[in-house]
């Protein structure tokens, strides 16, 4: 059948089995605030001292109000990242790739990016409006001159205003993206595109609308009673930062992605042995190799054997260690790779992003697991401009024959069969604990139990243990007030307890 007939196809039943996927997802945590009267009350003084992601709260708000408006949002920003992926490589097979890699996301990126409607509506949807950017303007990396359409002017002023108020570290490289996009096109082809400087208008302006709300000036004063920026310790900051969470997340977590890459890099280095003429050029490009195979299975080890609340201070600094190592090993090995193949940009970019969307991290805080699903994004489209590298022969033996695409099909039925397991349980336990405190609250008691959920690890906040998160449940869900509630420990216990008495 014709491509033309089948993509629809294929990317219509990509978004009718996300959006199944997705209508399972519980609301959780800052959820309860966001879709109850508290979200109201931050609307009215239009967020003031609360935060500049005017477009990210107003996302939230929807989607905690209607579980059909969330599960839409949701199935199209993913869907879209997913097209966006293959539209920039060109290539059919990025699409398969980019559905399994994100089935095997990390799990606690999963859980605060994704299924957490307050991540989702910040990190995932920020990073597919600048997705939609560098679909845009990535054709100023081929030789012929990129023309410049008037029209396009105006959608991209208001696409890079709106991008820039979703969240922080995106924002800032928004306005890097813009300008580096204007610097390269002038040096690589005599041209400024009205377009481009247009999407770099619309970032700085919402980049300056967002910061100059007045939680910024708390927050550089450190007079925000949550998040905080360096000052005085701006260098042990950035190291205790980057040591306790960025090493991990960034890259160390991505096992199967990091595999990936791994694998590409090797298939890469076989053909471009004979391209590289110098000895030196073939050591780096061996000792990259190294770096890439020591640390894959460095990571399998960490993230399978050890829990994080256990390891120590020497093993969290020596994966630290090991994550630059990492990225330089990345970085170099793109660089020889892109020098013989005629291709330096476009692997440098990615490297880049991933290293500029990184950056700002080092200097705030709190960070969560949430802040990195653009840096996976980023090494999900890396890998697939290294396999885009491969010689004519083995892209078509390898990634267009019909066993990779059934491999990658089986493999993503597998995943989304595993998460409609793991989530219409907690879906189904949700529904059934919030009815059995309803029915307390009907027979007049005034004081219930709450019970956990099942398969928490793959949930934010799932239940609320203290204050405000009770009063938040309570308010979300228009229970009363004066409703005391406490918390069992276990799920199963107390859920052995409602069977018994059904």
């Amino acid at each position: 059948m014709n491509e033309t007939k089948t993509k629809p196809i294929r990317y219509g039943l990509c978004f009718l089995l996300i959006a199944a996927l997705c209508w399972l997802f519980p609301y959780s945590g800052d959820d309860w605030a966001w879709g109850s009267e508290i979200g109201m009350e931050r609307l009215n003084v239009w967020f003031d001292n609360y935060n500049g992601r005017y477009v990210g709260n107003l996302i939230e708000m929807a989607m905690t109000r209607s579980n059909l408006v969330k599960t839409f949002i949701m199935g199209f920003c993913l869907t879209g990242i997913i097209y966006l992926a293959e539209r920039i490589i060109r290539q059919k097979w990025a699409f398969y790739i980019s559905c399994l890699a994100l089935l095997l996301i990390p799990r606690p990126i999963l859980r605060q990016a994704i299924v957490w409607s307050a991540g989702y509506s910040n990190y995932v949807v920020s990073i597919f409006l600048t997705f939609i950017f560098i679909a845009y303007v990535y054709p100023i990396f081929e030789k012929n001159t990129p023309k410049d359409k008037l029209w396009h002017s105006i959608p991209l002023l208001g696409l890079g205003f709106i991008s820039a108020l979703i969240v922080e570290h995106i924002t800032i490289y928004n306005v890097v993206l813009a300008v580096g996009t204007i610097l390269y096109t002038i040096a690589a082809h005599r041209k400024v595109l009205l377009s481009h400087v247009s999407y770099l208008l619309g970032s700085i302006g919402g980049t300056a609308y967002m910061f100059s709300n007045q939680a910024y000036h708390s927050i550089a004063n450190n007079q925000d009673g949550y998040r905080q920026v360096a000052q005085g310790g701006i260098i042990s900051r950035s190291i205790e930062n980057y040591v306790q969470v960025i090493a991990k997340h960034l890259c160390l977590n991505n096992v199967w992605l990091n595999l990936a890459i791994l694998t590409a890099c090797i298939l890469l280095f076989r053909q471009c042995i004979p391209l590289w003429k110098t000895k030196a050029e073939r050591i780096t490009a061996k000792s990259c190799l190294a770096v890439l195979t020591f640390f894959n299975i460095w990571a399998f080890l960490s993230s399978s054997g050890i829990g994080d609340n256990v390891k120590r201070e020497p093993l969290l600094y020596a994966e630290a260690v090991l994550g630059i190592l990492y990225l330089l090993a990345c970085v170099i090995f793109s660089a020889l790779v892109g020098i013989r193949k005629k291709c330096l940009w476009k692997v440098l970019f990615w490297n880049a992003s991933i290293l500029c969307i990184t950056g700002p991290l080092l200097f705030v805080n709190p960070i969560g697991e949430r802040c990195f699903f653009a840096t996976y994004i980023l090494f999900i489209m890396l890998l697939l401009e290294l396999l885009h590298q491969l010689d004519t022969e083995q892209i078509t033996g390898i990634l267009e024959g019909r066993l990779f695409r059934f491999l990658c099909i089986l493999g993503c039925t597998a995943g989304l069969a595993f998460y409609l397991n793991v989530y219409s349980s907690i879906s189904q336990a949700d529904h059934d604990r919030l009815e059995y405190i309803q029915e307390q609250v009907a027979g007049g008691e005034t004081a219930t139990e709450i019970i956990h959920l099942p398969y928490e690890s793959y949930i934010w906040g799932a239940t609320p243990e203290y204050e405000p998160w009770y009063q938040r449940y309570k308010l979300f869900h228009g229970l009363p007030k004066d409703l005391e509630i406490k918390t069992v420990s276990e799920y199963s216990d107390k859920n052995d307890e409602i069977n018994s008495t059904d």
